[in-house]
């Protein structure tokens, strides 16, 4: 069973709306282990979860480093692969996000931060089953995750979202020689599911649009995507069919109605009393003393 290959040409429809995901992270300290086929990172909790993902609250559980990546790539394994893997607060799937590893001269902040990663777990963690507690000023997933379009399918209990290989942080040939000294290949297949693709990557749907205004999103089908809005603010919200089975508005169509009869008697009256008589009938006129 071979792993799902994230290409563009295995697309099988849109997400822009049903795969939102939306993140502001908070800076960590990190401690590493060494798990033979991995290295493991543990990610500091924050008071506010960090993510949303279609509406739901996501916290960090782990991040994950593998050499060389479980999915392929345009048909092809990366030199390595970063996993991020957040739990629901109210239960339902995981969500992992996962960012290629590239061999490329180009630096980065993603690129400085994995490598002094790499190099402190090479330095103090090197074998299966060791653990280090890493010092590493500004580590921050804000500034790990692209800002870039993304690959969205589900499998099991899990969502996935993959960044492309064109998205990939970039390492020295160096470092992943030195990533991969310290960790075995993870012979794990991703099989995964339908594959979809979001053009507009993170943080382009927030949450929260506006004072009280949120947008859900919801899966429809391949070639279409619904967007709920609903209207949250603290004003009162009223209901037609309410208002008319209320006793004040029962009561005031009484006398509108009376109001109406007495004018469209008292009128006929007259215009009998006139057609026989030649006069109108006079409302005698009350003189206050």
């Amino acid at each position: 069973m071979s792993s799902i290959n994230i290409s563009n040409q295995n697309i099988y429809g849109k997400c822009d709306l049903k795969c939102a995901y939306n993140f502001k992270y908070q800076e960590s300290n990190l401690t590493a282990t060494n798990n033979d086929v991995m290295i493991s990172l543990k990610y500091d909790s924050s008071s506010v979860p960090p993510v949303t993902y279609n509406n739901e609250n996501y916290v960090v559980s782990g991040i994950s480093i593998v050499s060389p990546s479980l999915h392929l790539f345009d048909g092809s394994k990366a030199s390595g692969e970063i996993f991020i893997e957040h739990n629901p607060e109210k239960g339902g799937h995981n969500l992992i996000v996962c960012i290629p590893i590239i061999q490329s001269g180009d630096a980065t902040t993603a690129t400085n931060l994995i490598t002094q990663v790499i190099n402190g777990v090479s330095s103090n963690a090197p074998r299966n089953g060791e653990t280090t507690n890493l010092v590493i000023q500004n580590f921050n997933l804000q500034n790990i995750v692209p800002l870039k379009p993304f690959y969205n399918y589900n499998y099991q209990t899990n969502d996935y979202i993959v960044f492309g290989s064109n998205y990939g942080i970039g390492l020295t040939g160096n470092t992943i020689t030195t990533l991969q000294k310290i960790i075995k290949p993870f012979p794990l297949p991703l099989p995964g599911g339908n594959l979809f693709y979001n053009s507009k990557g993170p943080n382009t749907t927030g949450r929260e649009v506006g004072d009280g205004i949120y947008i859900s999103c919801k899966p429809t089908d391949v070639t279409e995507e619904k967007m709920n809005i609903i209207m949250d603010t603290n004003t009162t919200s009223y209901d037609l069919s309410t208002i008319f089975k209320s006793e004040f508005f029962q009561v005031a169509l009484m006398v509108l109605i009376s109001c109406f009869l007495f004018i469209v008697v008292f009128y006929g009256i007259n215009y009998a009393y006139s057609y026989f008589t030649s006069s109108n009938i006079k409302i005698p006129s009350i003189k206050i003393t």
